[in-house]
């Protein structure tokens, strides 16, 4: 039996993956003077952590304190464009919701498997307010 690229992604990287749900956002409009953006939840499997202490010396040092968490996948999230208007993607993760700030394909191993590294931050209280139970 030949072993498949598809075969390693499945078993490797699958069993390290857990369901979440994940709100994406279509482009703002300005609807009686306020921006208003349609949306729609899906679940994505991703390995989420939070930052080490390498990361987080990384980041400059008014956002330290801003907690923030990071996830791997097999699927680019969406990270916020000001140029189009389009909110990054809201991931829901113990019972708190991180917007997406960037979403890369990052690192391979002995099989090329390939995944994506996307970094989160926390919202503030009220947005999470706004933001409701996911679906």
């Amino acid at each position: 039996m030949k072993f498949k690229r598809k075969d390693a992604e499945r078993i490797n990287i699958n069993i390290f993956r857990k369901p979440y749900a994940v709100r994406r956002f279509g482009v703002q409009n300005i609807v009686g003077g306020y921006p208003e953006a349609g949306y729609s939840d899906f679940k994505a499997f991703l390995n989420v952590q939070p930052l080490s202490n390498h990361d987080l010396q990384s980041l400059p040092e008014g956002e330290r304190t801003v907690k923030r968490i990071k996830s791997y996948g097999a699927d680019m999230l969406q990270s916020s464009d000001e140029n189009t208007g389009v909110s990054g993607d809201r991931l829901y993760y113990r019972g708190y919701w991180y917007e997406c700030k960037s979403s890369a394909p990052w690192g391979y191993n002995l099989f090329s498997l390939s995944h994506f590294e996307s970094m989160f931050v926390i919202l503030p209280p009220d947005k999470q307010k706004e933001m409701g139970a996911p679906l």
